[in-house]
């Protein structure tokens, strides 16, 4: 398979070769290529296996991917496509699959009772508690402690020691430390092999603190834990841009999912494989800390029944840095998603999308558009796969595509003011107005209104009065980034629905979870907008929960309970919060205030900062009239500039702007905007129903039509059979006309209508 071709592959078409180490089952073989194509399943390419090893045909094998983040394995189910895992690899593991040590499959055995047999692994784990044991006994010597595991073992506590001891074992490749329940994670940046099967059999079903530090730990207990006291659990992940937070929370999500099966992953675990390209293409960026930054958070919520097994799962995203798809710092770049469509599209869809280049399209030429070592073709086509993985169809994906190059498209329109009227403006470039309506599916010249002109209707008449030069701009913006927004939402609605499991919809199954939390890291840049004024209050918020469970609450059980205790001075950062949230005077209600005085600025904002808080000691006001203030956060002083923060409060489209997409003859866009996605998708359901219906209505007809004359039996039996199946009789029908009218009759908007007329058919089974 030659990876470096100028031209798009043809998954479908291509044969691909596997390379496949199988270990310890057939000694004397390092590799055995089998042919394969997109679609070949595991089942097949180990038949392949076994007639060319000449295996034991009564054992039972199984393939497992050793992926690139630290050698753990994923085991295959039969129906699985090695193809197309493999197509996910990044370039480097596909050019280098003969001498890389990550990325490739391996053949297992499976034992009897469903586990993966590791031949010397078992052995290996006995001499290690064996050794355990005895030094526990006083038969070993115990070695010579040069650091501690836990930094509450350290003798003498301060920072200092703690920064001295987590120095020592980063030395020595040990990046995970204890402190207590806590674990401290420093990113090492490279390959570490300490995530292979040895090391999730070690930490199954054991005692925090018992063995080294590792995230398997934490999962493990939280697994357990969650199944001995019947109550769900959460993990909480956070850290600054860069320390590994992404790739911690896909460790956790593999050994959560892992845990609760032998052998085989879950589908759940598929789906979830299939969504993280996905969702880093369209809301990882560029920035000046990190390559890959997480711009949103998420809460990933993996679904158990009562005896363990995976139920199914749900994500949930928030703050997505909207921002950034109209405008960038200095060495930062725009979403992931742009640059490999550009790079990655055919000439077919080129001309269909109208596409250029990067630097021709203001949204991407404020800065840098290459990063070191990315290929982004190669990305395009990961991104692809992946999308197919979660199941976008081929259509669904050439509509995402398309609405990108809209939005591109958008942010090149130029506004001028006109010459013999000083209060209206025009468009630079009108020659854009047809690609963005042939995008959009929009009438041109509505389009035109809606960005130069807005309609305000007062008591009997409607005026309609021209933008401004920069209203005309930040209209332009929020509508891209609502478009970009609403996408987003789309997407994850999409991998949630692919995520769903239908014993989720039944009312007796009890379920239990485990949650893991990824936000943004504390963010202090050169310029601070409010942007990190929402992240770093959501991590001020986290800071102050792990001071309430590990402190205050815990300090007040030892009391309580009688307990000789001194207690442990920390700094309580409520006051901050308090700052931020607190009403009526936070800033976050300031914030509201002002957005909703038409005559205000951000200069009466920060004014109104100051007159509220100026002798508040967690905010500072600059001595010089600089539109800035800073907040005293308990990781550090931080200063945001005001500018901005009104409108980025207000981000949203005006209802001409609203009416111009939902007008659009792409139901892909219109359905997307104002409407709850949720609805959207019931009445999609219900839509589709209704047409099997009178399908099925009509062939009969047509049956009964062509067979009159030769045999009466025939049709009466089919019309029995239809009748007995009518729409008109079936409960579904019965039901959706009960509640037409319960609705009808209390008023509903259109959307609440559509939702509860459609969701007692998005759980009928």
């Amino acid at each position: 398979m030659n990876i470096n071709d100028g031209g798009r592959r043809l998954f479908e078409d291509n044969e691909h070769t596997l390379h496949i180490y199988p270990g310890t089952i057939s000694e004397g073989t390092i590799y055995c290529p089998i042919p394969a194509r997109k679609n070949s399943t595991a089942a097949e390419v180990i038949d392949s296996l076994i007639n060319r090893l000449h295996l034991d045909k009564t054992k039972c094998y199984v393939l497992a991917e050793v992926k690139e983040f630290g050698g753990e394995e994923w085991i295959l189910n039969p129906t699985d496509c090695p193809v197309q895992r493999m197509m996910l690899w990044p370039r480097m593991a596909l050019e280098n699959r003969l001498s890389g040590e990550d990325y490739r499959f391996l053949l297992r055995e499976k034992n009897l009772d469903g586990s993966i047999h590791y031949g010397s692994l078992q052995s290996w784990l006995q001499v290690t508690e064996e050794r355990r044991r005895m030094m526990e006994r006083g038969f070993l010597p115990q070695p010579q402690q040069k650091d501690f595991d836990d930094l509450c073992s350290l003798p003498d506590l301060n920072e200092k020691t703690l920064l001295e001891n987590l120095r020592n074992r980063f030395k020595h490749e040990k990046i995970y430390t204890y402190v207590g329940s806590i674990l401290i994670v420093i990113n090492p940046f490279k390959f570490l092999p300490i995530y292979n099967p040895k090391y999730v059999k070690m930490y199954d079903n054991h005692q925090l603190g018992k063995l080294e530090p590792h995230i398997y730990a934490v999962a493990d207990v939280a697994y357990h834990t969650m199944l001995q006291r019947k109550k769900n659990q959460c993990i909480v992940i956070s850290g600054e841009s860069g320390s590994g937070k992404t790739q911690s929370t896909n460790f956790l999500i593999h050994h959560l999912t892992a845990l609760s099966q032998k052998g085989f992953a879950s589908g759940v675990e598929q789906i979830i494989l299939g969504a993280g390209p996905v969702l880093e293409a369209f809301g990882n960026a560029k920035t000046a800390h990190n390559n890959n930054s997480s711009r949103f958070g998420k809460f990933i919520q993996v679904n158990y029944q009562e005896t363990g097994t995976v139920l199914g799962a749900y994500v949930e995203k928030y703050l997505l840095e909207k921002s950034r798809l109209v405008y960038q710092e200095h060495n930062e770049r725009n979403y992931h998603v742009f640059y490999y469509l550009l790079a990655g599209a055919s000439e077919e869809e080129r001309l269909a999308f109208h596409l250029k280049q990067p630097e021709e399209y203001h949204y991407l030429n404020q800065d840098c558009f290459i990063v070191e070592g990315e290929d982004l073709k190669h990305d395009f086509e990961r991104l692809q796969l992946a999308m197919e993985m979660v199941g976008f169809l081929p259509k669904t994906q050439r509509q995402i595509f398309s609405l990108l190059s809209a939005i591109l498209h958008l942010g090149n329109i130029c506004y001028k003011k006109k010459t013999y009227r000083d209060d209206s403006i025009d468009i630079c470039n009108p020659e854009i107005l047809p690609v963005v309506s042939a995008l959009l599916e929009v009438k041109e010249e509505v389009l035109f209104e809606a960005l130069v002109t807005r309609k305000t209707v007062t008591v009997g008449e409607k005026l309609i009065l021209p933008y401004r030069l920069t209203e005309a701009v930040t209209v332009r913006n929020s509508m891209a980034k609502s478009l970009y927004s609403a996408l987003f939402d789309w997407i994850v609605f999409r991998i949630n629905h692919a995520l769903l499991n239908s014993k989720h919809l039944e009312q007796n199954t009890k379920t239990l979870s485990i949650g893991v939390l990824d936000i943004f890291g504390f963010e202090d840049y050169e310029n601070n907008s409010f942007e990190q004024f929402c992240i770093n209050f959501a991590n001020e918020r986290l800071q102050h929960y792990f001071n309430q469970h590990i402190f205050k609450l815990e300090q007040e059980e030892y009391r309580a309970e009688g307990i000789s205790w001194h207690n442990i001075d920390y700094i309580d950062n409520t006051c901050c919060i308090n700052l931020i949230s607190k009403k009526p005077t936070g800033l976050l209600h300031l914030l509201d205030e002002e957005s909703n005085f038409p005559q205000a600025t951000n200069q009466t904002l920060l004014a109104k900062f100051k007159h509220q808080h100026e002798e508040n000691s967690y905010i500072e006001f600059p001595a010089v009239m600089e539109p800035a203030f800073t907040i005293k956060h308990y990781a550090g002083k931080v200063k945001y500039g005001i500018k901005d923060f009104r409108e980025k409060n207000t981000d949203h489209m005006r209802p001409d702007i609203v009416a111009l997409l939902r007008s659009s003859k792409n139901a892909f866009i219109s359905g997307m905007i104002g409407i709850d996605p949720v609805s959207v998708f019931r009445w999609a359901v219900l839509r589709a129903f209704f047409r099997a219906m009178v399908a099925f209505r009509e062939a009969g007809k047509r049956h009964v039509q062509r067979k009159t004359g030769h045999d009466d039996t025939a049709p009466c039996a089919i019309l029995k059979s239809m009748d007995s199946f009518s729409f008109l009789q079936h409960p579904v029908h019965q039901r959706s006309l009960e509640i037409l009218q319960r609705c009808k009759e209390e008023k509903y908007s259109k959307a609440e209508n559509l939702d509860k007329l459609c969701h007692h058919i998005f759980i009928w089974k």
